[in-house]
């Protein structure tokens, strides 16, 4: 029997930008703002979404979590988070969406942990690429894919300097990793699944994994079954039942126990909480 089904929106790059179907860049405005808070459901990406503010404020709720960017800071949202704009947009920057595919595997971001603030000669330097990236976009002209390429390359390298050190190759191991978990935890469940398609033993993976992360192979799985019950115990009207079974858990006892072991709640207890929070939390 199939389980997958999509409990919350997808929104696709090709969708909004035919043009370009794996790159977008736009001017973030008061127009743009208001475009953006207007699209009030909540969705999840399949692509990387990178905010670059230089005026006023924007905010994002992301997995659950309000994300409130200043003047000079830089966010992101990767493939798979849920997403909602808040309504109170004054911010003015840029919006630069882009596929995994666009990237080089080493350059591709996992995410960013919070906001990543810019020193002002920094952001102006960044500033001057994205500007060079905007005209690249819109006039189209010969080698604009290579050049767009390198130019996002060279300004993620830029944010990166202020969130880790440079990557190496087994930072790049568990890039991959955490993209194969992002891409397959439904249906596989077990480190030795993702092992093997690295091609690499079970031991190693969990070598470099707890070298770069302080966690086993196995907890970053159960972190994001965990994240998704989440996000579908919020946002979608699924039943227990129904989640349990699309997450792959055979008997809804199993969910219970497994949720309550790694939150502290049962997922209805959860659910109620939750949904409780966001009715009560102000505007």
């Amino acid at each position: 029997m199939p389980r997958k089904k999509q409990f919350i929106a997808s929104q696709s790059l090709d969708g909004l930008f035919p043009d370009l179907p794996s790159f977008a860049i736009k001017i973030m405005s008061t127009t743009t703002n208001r475009e953006m808070a207007s699209l009030a459901d909540v969705h999840r990406h399949n692509y990387y979404m990178l905010f670059v503010l230089m005026e006023g404020i924007s905010a994002h709720m992301i997995d659950m979590e309000l994300v409130t960017l200043n003047a000079g800071q830089i966010g992101l949202i990767v493939p798979g988070q849920v997403h909602l704009a808040q309504p109170e947009q004054t911010g003015t920057g840029w919006g630069i969406a882009f596929t995994a595919d666009f990237l080089p595997l080493l350059s591709l971001p996992v995410t960013l942990q919070g906001p990543v603030t810019l020193p002002t000669d920094e952001l102006e330097a960044v500033n001057q690429i994205i500007c060079l990236m905007y005209r690249e976009y819109n006039e189209k002209k010969a080698q604009a894919i290579p050049l767009l390429q390198h130019y996002l390359s060279i300004l993620l390298l830029m944010v990166q300097r202020h969130t880790a050190d440079a990557p190496s190759a087994n930072k790049s191991l568990l890039t991959r990793y955490r993209e194969l978990v992002a891409a397959h935890y439904l249906e596989w469940t077990k480190p030795a699944q993702y092992a093997e398609a690295l091609h690499i033993s079970v031991d190693y993976l969990n070598e470099v994994v707890r070298q770069y992360s302080g966690q086993t192979a196995s907890s970053l799985i159960t972190e994001r079954r965990i994240l998704e019950a989440k996000r579908l115990l919020l946002h979608a009207e699924e039943s227990v039942k129904e989640i349990a079974w699309h997450l792959q858990f055979n008997e809804v006892s199993y969910f219970n126990r497994f949720f309550k072991q790694h939150t502290g709640y049962t997922p209805a207890a959860f659910r109620e909480s939750v949904r409780d929070k966001s009715l009560s939390d102000p505007e």
